[in-house]
């Protein structure tokens, strides 16, 4: 009897709390949880209090559910069910159920922003160079940092990164390369500025394939300044600075009237002034952020700021049911910066220098990451200004993630994906015929004698993924039929496409230069601290040059003609040169080219030698349609070792090889078999190690030392205690240093630190 009137006691204490209207989803979900553990028995009583009790709370609720939360309350729910033995109050939780899905939207807000986050990632890139301003002859040292627009964590999901530098006032490209991730995901490499490039403000852009996908407005841009002789305003010439164009920050994005966001006391205040008879949901996002919660109009919603990540976030006010956007707008979220601390000691004279480098976030917590680390000399390199630092380039929302475009399931046409490899790409087809049935591709590689071929079936395209190359290097391919036969096969190869920058506007603003940068920028160059070179006076040499083979072994050949012997311009027609090589030319009953064998006679199953021309198999047709004087070598062979057969095939001819070289940049040089071509795609650039002098021995010192940057390193790589040491070695006259740290951690902090050591 007891344990009968604590049960309706409980059941009326729960119901009168309830009689009031339940606003929010965790009054909801808290007390149906309560009845649950405390009303879960078997017997009749127990049954009808959590049925009646969970069928008042599903009644009383004013607010709306997300289908997530519904999904929560519904498997609460089922647990109760399947412990009850009536029918009758099972029939009433199922009542229960039904009036919390009519209370459900229509529209996952939360779960439809999270696919559109996964079927359309988005990349960053910000560019750290070792300095703002260079001279004609310099080197720009620098690091991408490449992270999840979202989450601001470093990714390599694109193993590539173009970099490009342009002429603002010329409105040219100067320079592109493409730098490729190391095994650590880090994309450093440099820009070896012309020496004779005039002075003047300059574009450096960054962006993978991916991002094409994008306006090109979301690549990264940032200005290069090379103080030289030219100027770009008259300004230049006065000897307190230098006018150059800063970025332009974008504008912020206005917010409805109507829709009200303040920050005071730690929270994040949001109101909508505006009547709406529908069910609401304000959505927050951007930096990482994601948070949607129900919304009564009129009312003040409060978020407490500390739970936000720092950056740019978008607040949005939503109908539940529709999806359709009443009011938007943006604010800022400040937060504390990652702790950072470089210390050490100045030193001077080439004597050695020790830095050591802390990072913790803002409770202190050590992090762990590859940062980009440059030491310049303070009294010639002025901190960089002018342009937006790491943690102001990486905090604004990418425009492309509209709301709109998230809740409506509209995802943009994606052309290019992410680049994981190098590609070659085009199509085989007939001379004469449109489609060659099953044809075959065959590609090789000169200078590692790497061969294959690849079957297409049916299709007349092909793309050949997985390759991986340093610029420069040459690709032979040939299309053919099914059978191994070139006749009336015709091979065309895509060419590669770049886009069309859409550089930033900028702001013209005074770039303070230290009198001493042009001079000692200039010796710097001139002695070679960078590039370890010195320029020395032309020497003319009289002696005859001597020729290194040209072949792709590096083996002397047995006789051999090159550019620079007169005979060439001698030779009337190609039997004349090839007798004189002691290639006698005489066409058998088959019409092939023979070479008697030394012994004067000839076998039966003789065959002519092998021939190849600028690295194609070619016949002895082709190899008399040529111009002595379009040859820039030739050489013959005329005993095939093993070194020969690695490279060109083991089908060499043992009657010998003959290897012909064109001349570059000749118009109809030769007749090419249409079936054939000859590709040599813009590869990756070698990564270029910075040079450090190491200054053990003072008195072996060879050259001056004029080094503006001291010390440049793209990975630092922090220990688990957040730790790490540099160590360099002072110039001949750096007394006071500027040290940037600038970099991503591991969980996506952002890192920006700029110090004067003196």
């Amino acid at each position: 009897m007891r344990r009968i009137l604590l049960i309706i006691g409980i059941v009326f204490a729960i119901l009168n709390g309830s009689a009031q209207s339940i606003s929010t989803y965790g009054d909801l979900r808290a007390k149906v949880l309560h009845v649950g553990q405390k009303l879960t028995g078997h017997n009749t009583t127990n049954d009808q209090a959590i049925a009646v009790i969970v069928r008042e709370l599903a009644m009383n609720y004013q607010g709306r559910l997300s289908r997530q939360q519904f999904q929560e309350l519904k498997d609460t729910i089922e647990v109760m069910r399947q412990q009850i033995i009536a029918d009758t109050w099972k029939t009433v939780l199922n009542s229960a159920i039904e009036t919390l899905q009519e209370k459900t939207d229509t529209l996952d807000i939360q779960q439809r922003i999270l696919d559109y986050y996964k079927r359309v990632p988005q990349e960053q890139i910000y560019v750290h160079t070792d300095r703002p301003y260079y001279v004609p002859g310099d080197t720009v040292w620098f690091r991408a940092h490449l992270v999840d627009a979202v989450t601001h964590t470093p990714i390599s999901r694109s193993r590539y990164v173009y970099v490009e530098l342009l002429d603002q006032q010329a409105d040219t490209l100067m320079q592109r390369i493409v730098v490729k991730c190391d095994n650590d995901g880090v994309f450093a490499n440099a820009l070896l500025l012309p020496k004779t490039i005039r002075g003047g403000c300059y574009t450096l852009a960054a962006y993978t394939q991916w991002m094409r996908n994008f306006p090109a407005e979301r690549f990264f841009y940032k200005q290069l300044v090379v103080v030289g002789n030219s100027s770009l305003t008259d300004s230049q010439s006065e000897p307190d600075g230098l006018a150059v164009r800063t970025l332009r920050t974008h504008s912020p994005l206005l917010t409805d009237s109507t829709l009200e966001l303040g920050q005071r006391k730690g929270q994040l205040l949001i109101q909508l002034n505006k009547t709406i008879d529908k069910p609401l949901a304000c959505v927050l996002y951007g930096s990482g952020n994601l948070i949607v919660a129900d919304y009564t109009p009129g009312k003040v919603l409060r978020i407490d700021s500390q739970t936000l990540r720092p950056g740019s976030l978008s607040v949005a006010m939503v109908n539940r049911e529709t999806g359709a956007i009443i009011a938007e707008g943006q604010t800022n979220i400040e937060g504390k910066d990652a702790q950072v601390t470089i210390s050490g000691k100045a030193q001077s004279n080439n004597n050695p220098m020790e830095l050591n480098i802390d990072v913790a976030d803002a409770d202190g917590t050590p992090l762990y990451g590859n940062f980009s680390f440059s030491v310049t000399d303070y009294d010639v390199v002025q901190p960089d200004t002018l342009q937006p630092a790491i943690d102001k380039s990486l905090s604004q929302q990418p425009a492309d993630y509209s709301l709109a475009n998230m809740l409506s399931g509209r995802f943009p046409e994606i052309d290019y994906g992410f680049q994981t490899s190098q590609t070659i790409s085009g199509s085989i087809r007939g001379t004469i015929f449109k489609k060659v049935k099953h044809p075959k591709l065959m590609l090789f590689r000169p200078d590692t004698g790497f061969r294959t071929t690849f079957e297409l079936g049916d299709s007349s395209r092909f793309t050949i993924n997985g390759l991986d190359f340093p610029d420069g290097t040459t690709y032979v391919l040939e299309g053919m039929r099914r059978t191994g036969s070139t006749s009336l096969v015709q091979l065309n190869i895509d060419s590669i496409s770049y886009p069309q920058l859409h550089v930033p506007q900028w702001s013209i603003q005074k770039l303070d230069i230290p009198e001493g940068f042009n001079k000692q920028a200039k010796e710097q160059v001139m002695y070679g601290s960078i590039d370890r070179e010195i320029e020395l006076p032309e020497v003319v040499k009289e002696k005859k040059r001597q020729h290194k083979p040209t072949n792709l072994m590096g083996v002397p050949p047995f006789r051999a003609f090159y550019d620079d012997d007169p005979m060439l311009n001698n030779f009337h027609s190609m039997e004349i040169l090839l007798s004189t090589l002691g290639i006698p030319v005489y066409r058998d009953s088959e019409g092939e080219l023979q070479v008697r064998a030394r012994s004067g006679s000839v076998s039966a199953n003789y065959h002519g030698p092998t021939i190849y021309i600028d690295e194609f198999r070619c016949n002895v047709e082709e190899l008399l349609m040529l111009q002595p004087s379009t040859i820039e070598s030739i050489e013959w062979f005329d005993h095939v070792g093993a070194a020969h057969m690695t490279i060109y095939g083991w089908n060499v001819s043992t009657s010998g090889l003959l290897l012909v070289r064109q001349k570059p940049g000749l118009h109809g040089r030769i007749f090419r078999p249409l079936s054939m071509a000859t590709v040599q795609p813009q590869g990756w650039k070698p990564s270029i190690e910075f040079y450090s002098p190491q200054y053990t021995d003072p008195t072996a010192k060879a050259r001056p030392d004029h080094r503006i940057t001291l010390y440049w390193n793209p990975k630092v790589e922090t220990d688990d205690n957040g730790h790490a040491t540099v160590r360099f070695y002072a110039s001949d006259v750096s007394k006071r240093y500027l040290v940037t740290l600038e970099g991503v951690s591991n969980d996506g902090i952002i890192v920006q630190k700029t110090v004067i050591i003196e």
